[in-house]
């Protein structure tokens, strides 16, 4: 009993002396903490001080004008520092920041969502941050643009700046702005919370748009906030370079325009506009409609019948035909294997090769190709690369696909493969890569590689440019040329796309297309429309490509649902590009005094008119707003018909005039520039409603 007594005690001794160790260790590093005051001085500094990025200010995208299409606007957020305020040297101290409290809590709020507290909440903070010596009290969590903190710098107390009111001006974020709204956006591209790109320009140029950002030293302080310590300095941030495209903001607005009627008067799916200039492979403009996803750029399809005039290119090339040598048709229906081919249910018997085109001969063209490339189908492939359709070629943005084209080692490949290539099916390409194909036909086959960015700038000075480059120099032989531009002529005027441009101004050449569409591999009974072309035909100034994507409005052809967009399209350039338009003929009692205009105030008209001696008829009798239009030695005023509740016509007119008519109108103005009005934000017909507000851009 003794001995188990004496092994407990043991025991007992051995844990007192462990724990007796551990309370000497505790107290050792307790006081060894302590007497380390450089060091925690020193991690207090460096929990309390650090470095806070300064966001660089995203460079702007650009019009070819240097009109804004996409910029970035600082925003801010307003604080105190009521430590820094000597409120018994200040009389009416409080009096100046009630008014103050007043001021945030009404004045950039709608008066429907004002909260009487919000004066008092205010208020109570920043006596409590007096109380307490709380170096950083916010004043508002909204974020205020540039104007707004001009504003509030001019508001009691704040208005003394840092150093005697306190003021604490905090650069929250820069957002993405769009001045022209969703004018090329789905080109333009999206930025994630003002700071990731993705698609677009914004992605593809990301590198130059985005800056450097810069560090500001600064420390913590309660309430999770920081204040600047600008006596350390900063490493100031690097704004990102402007980017200028060749878009032309009224071609642009044009394109989308007449693509979104197009598209909703067919109840199509969607719809893409291609517009380039002819000499330069520059993109004056590309719309998708609805802005949701690139498909100009971005989606590979089989483009149909548009694809006959590449095949019509290779066998006049290698001269197997000329235009007007005679093609068996028959019925309408050939077979080739289990495939049947043909054209529509209609049955076109002997026609020539023009007609083949103008009619949009599936068996024609079919019987042609495989006729003279059965036996070598690569020659003919070849053909097609020379074309342009080997490679991609649009290499300032991301997301161009491959052209696709079955070759004849491929598994698919059938004995009804190169007959289907003949008429755009077999092989899938992009809208842009058809564009670019047409676009070189009309520049006398010099094939140029389509572009959109001309200019990289650091403010006024250019940091790197882009030209002009031809991918082929010579697709074709100028005679090749020659007889394409007869065939699509003959489309347009006596063709499938006759009925598009009857009485047309301007003279078009062109092809139709209608392609049934894959779903799971399998083709259905849906369609896309689409139309190529140039115009003016004998000195092409401008190419254009139209593709509508599954129609529904009764019917799907090229000619009826995609021609009619392109031919509004190059009505509205020929109307405003002088290079296009002829001078009016002087009459007899001389040339017209003045163009039409949009309109001017009546009040000012006749004064006008009067004092430079001009003849006018009668001013039209309770008339606020007139239209002038000369006739020969004479003014003729008519008056200005506006549809009630919607947006004007603006071009043309003063900018006096414009703003006051839509002031009339209960629209808010913003006016851009002087002198006479060259483009309105709003386009007309726009419906007008509460808080309706408009820019004015003036030459």
């Amino acid at each position: 009993m003794k001995h188990v007594s004496e092994h407990i005690l043991s025991r007992v001794y051995i844990l007192f002396g462990f724990f007796l160790l551990v309370g000497v260790a505790i107290v050792f590093r307790i006081l060894t903490i302590q007497w380390d005051t450089a060091h925690w001085d020193q991690k207090k500094i460096d929990e309390q001080i650090f470095f806070k990025k300064s966001v660089a200010d995203r460079g702007n995208i650009l019009a070819s004008d240097g009109t804004i299409l996409a910029t970035s606007l600082p925003f801010y957020t307003i604080a105190m520092d009521p430590g820094i305020i000597d409120t018994n040297a200040w009389a009416g101290f409080n009096d100046s920041l009630y008014q103050l409290s007043l001021n945030f809590a009404t004045h950039f709020i709608p008066e429907q969502e004002r909260d009487s507290l919000d004066t008092l909440k205010i208020f109570n903070i920043v006596k409590k941050g007096l109380a307490t010596g709380d170096r950083h009290v916010f004043l508002s969590r909204k974020k205020f643009n540039f104007k707004e903190l001009e504003t509030i710098r001019t508001w009691p107390i704040l208005r003394r700046g840092k150093y005697e009111g306190g003021l604490i001006v905090n650069k929250f974020s820069n957002e993405r702005y769009y001045p022209m709204e969703d004018l090329a956006r789905i080109t333009l591209g999206r930025i994630i919370q003002d700071t990731v790109p993705i698609r677009g320009l914004e992605f593809s140029f990301n590198k130059d748009l985005r800056g450097e950002d810069g560090f500001l030293l600064a420390q913590k302080v309660v309430g999770k906030s920081y204040v600047p310590l600008n006596q350390y300095g900063e490493d100031p941030s690097i704004d990102g370079y402007d980017i200028v495209t060749t878009l032309d903001v009224d071609l642009q607005e044009i394109t989308e325009r007449a693509l979104q009627k197009g598209v909703d008067n067919n109840f199509a799916k969607h719809g893409v506009a291609i517009l380039m200039e002819v000499g330069t492979g520059k993109i004056k403009a590309i719309a998708n409609y609805p802005e949701t996803f690139n498909h100009a750029v971005a989606s590979r399809i089989e483009p149909g019948s548009t694809f006959k005039i590449a095949s019509a290119a290779a066998l006049l090339e290698d001269q197997f035909l000329t235009i007007e040598d005679t093609i068996e048709t028959g019925d309408g229906t050939i077979m080739y294997d289990d495939k049947e081919i043909t054209d529509n249910g209609k049955a076109y018997g002997d026609i020539s090769f023009l007609q083949v085109i103008a009619k949009s001969s599936n068996v024609g063209m079919a019987t042609m190709i495989d006729s003279f490339y059965k036996r070598e189908p690569e020659r003919f492939i070849q053909h097609i690369w020379s074309f342009g359709f080997e490679a991609t070629h649009f290499d300032q943005m991301s997301g161009e696909p491959m052209p696709k084209i079955l070759m004849p080692e491929d598994e698919e490949w059938t004995i009804a493969t190169l007959p289907s290539l003949s008429y755009g099916y077999s092989l899938s390409v992009t809208p842009l890569q058809m564009a670019t194909f047409y676009n070189g036909l009309a520049n006398e086959g010099r094939l140029m590689r389509p572009w959109i960015v001309k200019e990289v700038r650091n403010n006024s000075q250019v940091v790197r440019t882009y030209n002009a480059e031809t991918l082929n120099p010579q697709m074709v032989k100028p005679k090749t040329i020659s007889d394409l531009k007869e065939m699509m002529r003959a489309v347009v005027v006596n063709g499938t796309a006759k009925n598009a441009f009857k009485k047309m101004p301007i003279e078009v050449a062109g092809k139709t297309g209608t392609v049934r569409k894959t779903e799971n591999g399998r083709y259905v009974r849906k369609y896309r429309a689409s139309f190529g072309g140039f115009f003016p035909v004998d000195t092409p100034r401008y190419s254009l490509y139209i593709m509508i994507d599954d129609p529904d409005g009764g019917t799907a052809s090229g000619g009826r649902v995609a021609a009619p967009v392109f031919r509004e399209i190059a009505e509205q350039i020929y109307k405003m590009d002088v290079q296009l338009t002829k001078p009016p003929k002087p009459s007899e009692e001389g040339a017209n005094l003045l163009p039409p205009t949009p309109g001017v105030f009546t009040q000012n008209v006749k004064t006008v008119f009067d004092s430079l001696k001009i003849a006018t008829n009668e001013v039209p009798s309770k008339e606020n707003w007139l239209r002038t239009e000369g006739e020969g030695q004479k003014v003729s005023l008519t008056p200005l018909e506006n549809e009630v509740g919607r947006v004007p016509d603006l071009k043309g007119m003063s900018a006096r005039d414009a703003l006051l008519l839509m002031e009339q109108m209960g629209v808010e103005v913003d006016v851009r520039g002087v002198g006479k009005v060259r483009r309105q934000s709003l386009l007309p017909g726009y419906r007008i409603g509460e808080d309706t507000r408009i820019i004015i851009f003036c030459s």
